[in-house]
């Protein structure tokens, strides 16, 4: 049922200038709200969740851009407006959660709490109150007025249960930290769900992969899993540190259902730069009809002297292709950079399932697709698909060394205003 607010409410173009202005009611609906003025004949016009840029709270008033390079101005709500930012929110929030992929598996239990996340940076935002719902593989938080944000389990570096404060800190891969706090008689609740749905997942990936390396013992496999989770890519070499012969089984194991040329090409690429910088990503699951371990893989091969990292996927015996994306897009250092790169292809990786098409396609061929939210509001895919190159598809090694060559040309050059023009890129747009 779609809710309804008076208001009044501004809109103004690019260069500040108000172009029409009116007293009516915003309409909130699932995906979208309508602004209208007075009197049935006025029908409106309908903002979609995903359109917007840019949102803040304002003097009592909700300030907003579209990325169509509009402004928006609702106020007008007179002691009602804090009960329009719940509602607001709540709905935005529910659209956003499920467009953007942030609700991994069942719905396991559902808290409140107070939030407060700090970046990488080291700069902290106060999300105030918050519903925390804990699935099988995220952390969904959905604050009371503000956007929601998510944590998966895949990302998880650390948790701390402070028990003195009734205060749990949650650390990610890429630096930044969750706070939560005012959890009350549920923390002892909320510390339990965490500590069950974390074990289930390990438990799941450690009986795939007694399946699919039976000579390891749990301990080794447990560790294993701890790196591997669902499908992130691992340093091959550093696999070592957890058994002697784990690099080469995992190679194997990624590398068993390619054809000759991927491995080929593989093996070019890794010639190019040093054993450390070659990862593996494998993603184990269950087939329904057989019970059989299916695998999923890919490799990601980093050239820090070339500006590169090179990845594709190799469970695919059909699928020749392999991806550019240049490390640094502005200027910067490659080695710094190269670690958030990393980070930032596995976390795209994980919520696109492997599908390699959102991260290259034009957007207006994914506009109709489960991705359309996502190439907008995920910061990850956004700056993926910026450093995006090029793509060889070539069964042919002489043509993959010069196509590499060609392209490890154009990394170099800092944010150029478009991509080599090549047979093989236009073919797959």
């Amino acid at each position: 049922m779609a809710l309804s607010y008076n208001l009044k409410y501004q809109k103004q173009n690019a260069f500040a200038k108000v172009v029409l202005e009116k007293e009516g009611e915003v309409v909130i609906d699932r995906q979208s709200f309508r602004l209208k003025g007075k009197g049935a004949q006025d029908q409106g016009e309908v903002i979609y969740f995903a359109e917007i840029k840019d949102l803040a709270i304002r003097d009592e008033s909700l300030v907003f851009s579209t990325f169509y390079k509009e402004h928006y101005i609702l106020g007008g709500f007179l002691n009602l407006f804090d009960s329009f930012l719940k509602d607001f929110f709540r709905v935005r929030n529910e659209y956003l959660a499920d467009a953007l992929f942030m609700k991994v598996g069942m719905l396991f239990h559902e808290y409140d709490g107070y939030i407060e996340v700090t970046n990488h940076f080291g700069k902290s935002f106060q999300k105030g109150k918050c519903r925390i719902q804990f699935y099988e593989g995220s952390i969904l938080i959905l604050p009371e007025k503000n956007d929601c944000c998510v944590l998966y389990f895949n990302f998880l570096k650390s948790h701390e249960f402070d028990e003195d404060e009734y205060v749990l800190k949650l650390s990610s891969d890429d630096g930044s930290v969750i706070t939560i706090s005012k959890l009350g008689t549920n923390f002892e609740d909320v510390e339990e769900t965490l500590e069950s749905l974390l074990g289930k997942m390990y438990e799941k990936v450690v009986n795939h992969l007694k399946e699919v390396l039976p000579d390891f013992d749990a301990v080794t496999l447990l560790k294993l899993a701890f790196v591997l989770r669902e499908g992130k890519c691992v340093q091959v070499s550093a696999l070592k540190k957890i058994h002697e012969d784990l690099p080469r089984k995992i190679e194997e194991l990624a590398l068993q259902s390619s054809d000759a040329s991927l491995r080929e090409k593989i093996k070019f690429l890794r010639s190019k730069t040093e054993d450390m910088h070659f990862y593996i990503g494998l993603s184990l699951m269950t087939k329904t009809e057989s019970r059989d371990v299916q695998i999923r893989s890919w490799f990601l091969i980093a050239l820090p002297q070339y500006n590169l990292v090179v990845i594709g996927v190799t469970s695919n015996p059909h699928d020749h292709g392999v991806y550019f994306f240049r490390i640094a897009v502005e200027n910067g250092d490659v080695q710094e950079k190269l670690s958030e790169k990393i980070i930032e292809v596995n976390q795209v990786m994980y919520l696109v399932k492997f599908d390699m098409n959102p991260l290259y396609k034009d957007k207006h061929l994914l506009k109709k697709t489960k991705y359309r939210a996502a190439l907008r509001k995920l910061p990850c895919l956004r700056l993926l698909r910026k450093s995006y190159i090029g793509k060889s598809v070539t069964t042919d090694i002489t043509n993959f060394e010069n196509d590499f060559e060609r392209f490890s040309k154009f990394s170099k050059v800092m944010t150029p205003s478009k991509p080599p023009r090549t047979l093989e890129r236009s073919q797959i747009l």
